[in-house]
């Protein structure tokens, strides 16, 4: 369940607009997502080459 952070109520699964007051829930890029596991790898990968 997700609130709502114009309306403050609450909203079920993953909504991309309020039913009750129209606002729009920002959408996660998929391009920020590899971006974030390819900086997780790489500081994986970095650990691992010091020792």
């Amino acid at each position: 369940m997700h609130e709502c952070p114009s309306c403050a109520l609450e909203v079920e699964g993953t909504p991309t607009e309020c039913p009750y007051c129209g606002y729009e829930f920002p959408q996660q890029k998929s391009s920020i997502k590899m971006v974030a596991w390819l900086l997780i790898v790489l500081l994986v990968v970095f650990i691992l080459w010091m020792y």
